[in-house]
């Protein structure tokens, strides 16, 4: 028993080890499917940030000349730099982002030619280095998420792994479990239908194997015959040797019997002292031939008595074993150490009284 509730624990725990592997790989996955999306919005974020970083370029490429339409450029350069504004930057993009800006905002003011292109250059700088700091934080964070990808696949195999080692382990243990179980509830059955004693059948098994032996010398036809066997002046013995020594009679008659019984027959301690034999295909002729090949496997030269009952095919189970205990009764009036087959009981005369 102690062995099953530790089996039991162990599946406990082993249980909550396999939940723990299943939430944490739960876990990576759900976060490398993160990282991925994340990466993606980043990829295009940086593709839409670097478009519009080109054009505008594109458009301080035209602020140079100096016949350039300040009035429209500046607008289109500032709708673009609105663009890039409004994706996640880091505060150095941003202070590229706003040099870009207060450059545009000092053309608009002051178109000086050398002004301008002092302007421009540093603007073109500028941009360059937004749009590049934004690539180069793209490729990082793809990096990151593939490592992080091949540290998942990796860890969902090892997971895998470990859940199928697991599943191995508690099915194991399941198996034993149930085993343990099937030999406890064998020992309990036995316990409830064996003999502590003696080690033959009890009572209760006899009274449940009887019907059904009945039942199938019916339904096969043959002949069935039970037997009631008791020792003879046992409770001399028990007084004279002791209980210990009554016991160990008992236990080793019940022994050596059942060695010289076919397969089919049944011995049980019916109680006490007496036992009760079923005999499956067998008449009452060889019923007494296998009772007295019994009488010499008896210990400390003991004897025993016997009385045999034929079934006739209608008799219940507790008449059969009443007739045969009646016949039983028979064998010990006459002088015990012999076998009374009923039916055949011999005739007890009686002392004749004289009438006056």
């Amino acid at each position: 028993m102690n062995f099953t509730r530790f089996g039991v624990a162990r599946q406990v725990w082993l249980g909550m080890a396999a939940l723990v592997l299943l939430g944490f790989g739960a876990f990576l996955f759900t976060r490398a499917m993160q990282v991925d999306e994340d990466v993606r919005t980043l990829y295009h974020d940086s593709l839409l940030v670097a478009q519009a970083g080109f054009e505008a370029q594109l458009l301080l490429t035209e602020l140079r000349g100096a016949d350039a339409d300040t009035r429209t450029v500046i607008p289109l350069l500032r709708r673009k730099l609105d663009e890039i504004a409004r994706f996640p930057l880091t505060s150095g993009e941003r202070q590229d982002l706003a040099e870009v800006e207060r450059a545009a905002t000092t053309i608009e003011l002051d178109s000086a030619p050398a002004r301008r292109a002092a302007l421009m250059q540093n603007s073109d700088r500028s941009l360059l280095s937004l749009v590049t700091s934004v690539r180069d934080r793209t490729e990082a964070a793809a990096g990151s998420a593939h490592r992080l990808h091949d540290f998942a696949l990796y860890s969902l195999l090892a997971l895998a792994m470990l859940a199928l080692a697991t599943a191995v382990v508690l099915v194991t243990l399941a198996l034993r479990t149930l085993s343990a179980h099937r030999e406890r509830l064998g020992q309990l059955d036995q316990m409830a239908h064996e003999d502590a004693l003696t080690g033959v059948v009890n009572r209760r098994r006899l009274d449940e194997t009887l019907p059904i032996e009945l039942a199938r010398a019916e339904r096969l036809g043959y002949p069935l015959s039970v037997a009631m066997l008791d020792l003879d002046f046992f409770k001399r013995f028990n007084d004279r040797r002791g209980h210990g020594a009554g016991d160990a009679l008992l236990r080793e008659a019940a022994q050596s019997w059942r060695r010289q019984l076919r397969p089919t027959d049944v011995l049980a301690r019916y109680g006490g002292e007496e036992f009760t034999l079923v005999l499956p295909s067998c008449d009452a002729e060889q019923a007494e031939q296998l009772i007295q090949r019994l009488r010499p496997l008896m210990p400390e030269r003991q004897t025993f008595s016997a009385g045999v009952a034929v079934w006739d095919g209608q008799e219940s189970a507790d008449e059969l074993l009443r007739i045969a205990d009646i016949a039983l009764l028979q064998a010990k009036r006459t002088g015990r150490n012999r076998t009374v087959v009923a039916g055949r009981e011999p005739q007890i005369s009686l002392p004749l009284r004289a009438v006056s």
